[in-house]
């Protein structure tokens, strides 16, 4: 096999992922950054979605909050109407 013939076979291998590319190993036995804290965590797992309904949720308190507090100080915060 010629050596042009290896080198495109390794560039294939290497796109494909079955080759060792220098940027996915690492010192610690090869784990990239991604896999590093995966592993046992004792912290709090929440699902993205989760994160999502509780920051609509949140945000929708805060609207009502802003609505209620106009609608109880009835509007005092524009000016008077004769001045």
């Amino acid at each position: 096999m010629s050596e042009k013939a290896q080198l495109a076979k390794d560039a294939i291998k290497r796109r494909q992922g079955g080759g060792k590319s220098p940027s996915k190993t690492t010192e610690n036995g090869g784990q990239s950054g991604l896999n590093f804290y995966s592993g046992d965590v004792s912290s709090l797992k929440v699902q993205p979605n989760t994160v999502l309904i509780i920051s609509l949720v949140y945000l929708g308190i805060v609207v009502l909050l802003h609505i209620f507090s106009k609608l109880r100080s009835g509007g005092a915060e524009t000016a008077p109407e004769g001045q």
